[in-house]
């Protein structure tokens, strides 16, 4: 059987166009920047994480901000779907001690279920006081 170059070429390029697009997040890729507080005061070192709720039908890619000096941003990251999230938060003290650099842990991690907006923008989190880690 003999193919034609021509279809081979065309093939081949439907199948790089589709599986770009594919990898391509496109307008659904939301950017958040915001503040996390924690008792009142900015969050001084921590992380972020952002994963998309399954339970409630969200699905796609999730992502991970560093918290600095109380402000995050997902601009470094893939950035995120919006819709329902899991979101869980890991706060620092930042003053770092031998090999820890973020420093005492202020608080376990928290986790809690967000309606993230479906557009980019800023959102804040506040951890609440209750999370206090235990001693």
């Amino acid at each position: 059987m003999r193919v034609r170059l021509p279809s081979i070429a065309i093939a081949a390029s439907l199948l790089l166009y589709w599986t770009a697009a594919g990898c391509n997040y496109g307008d659904s890729t939301v950017h958040l920047t915001g503040h996390v507080t924690y008792d009142g005061k900015p969050v001084p070192r921590g992380t972020i994480t952002f994963s998309p709720d399954t339970k409630q039908g969200n699905a796609g890619h999730g992502s991970k901000a560093i918290i600095q000096d109380g402000t995050y941003t997902t601009r470094e990251s893939f950035g995120l779907v919006g819709g329902p999230h899991v979101v869980r938060i890991e706060g620092f003290n930042g003053i770092a001690h031998g090999d820890n650099l973020d420093g005492q842990i202020l608080f376990k991690p928290h986790e809690e279920s967000y309606d993230l907006p479906m557009e980019s923008g800023e959102y804040d989190f506040e951890v609440p006081k209750t999370t206090k880690r235990s001693r």
